[in-house]
């Protein structure tokens, strides 16, 4: 009798020690003390054209409650338009909506996810704005947008611009310093350039002049 005593009060022990342990394990879950947010699939970058929509898209997983919020250039967007769907077995996909994009739209977007076990963000999405006309000068170069794109080589340039004139094309990663890149001369009206120095560079952006 005592050495059945032993072994239930041993059972009973045991069987305290696993609900306590697993009592804490998801005390500590459901707070999201041991399992921050992850991000699952990266936001991509994408060039729309002057006036349109860009969609930017991430996904998130978290075992615990999250709050995402959208950054533009590292700060977080003022009244962003946001869908977040939960996909099973995938995680929160969230999708940022941008419409009638202009220049002052152009640069870096990022997903920021935050739980009670801390905080992460995705890999910069840098959304370029195409515009009808390139130029600070009477808007007469203009961009063939379905000649232009990332290569491996480099990144392609193609513009039209008047056979009168010279047209420098200008190159910065902040929009404040501008570097001279190429020089197109006059007599002809087609430029065709390409950029290597593109490929070991994450953010760059062009403008064109007129001499």
């Amino acid at each position: 009798m005592k050495e059945r005593f032993k072994v239930n009060a041993c059972k009973l022990l045991k069987a305290a020690v696993y609900l306590a342990f697993f009592g804490i394990l998801t005390a500590n879950s459901r707070a999201g003390l041991l399992f921050p947010p992850n991000i699952a699939v990266q936001p991509l970058g994408l060039a729309v054209q002057n006036g349109g929509t860009a969609i930017l898209t991430a996904t998130a997983t978290s075992l615990t409650s999250m709050k995402i919020t959208w950054l533009f250039n590292g700060e977080p967007i003022q009244n962003p338009q946001v869908l977040n769907v939960v996909v099973p077995l995938v995680g929160t996909v969230s999708t940022l909506t941008v419409p009638h994009v202009s220049a002052a739209n152009a640069g870096a977007y990022s997903m920021q996810v935050t739980n009670g076990g801390g905080m992460v963000t995705s890999h910069d999405a840098v959304l370029i704005v195409v515009a009808d006309t390139v130029s600070n000068v009477l808007s007469t170069v203009n961009l063939v947008t379905s000649q232009c794109g990332m290569t491996n080589g480099g990144f392609r340039l193609n513009l039209l611009k008047p056979a009168t004139s010279n047209c420098v094309i200008e190159a910065s990663t902040d929009f404040r310093n501008w570097t001279p890149i190429h020089t197109n001369s006059t007599g002809s009206t087609n430029i065709s350039f390409l950029d290597t120095a593109a490929t070991n560079l994450t953010l760059r952006y062009y403008r064109a002049r007129l001499q």
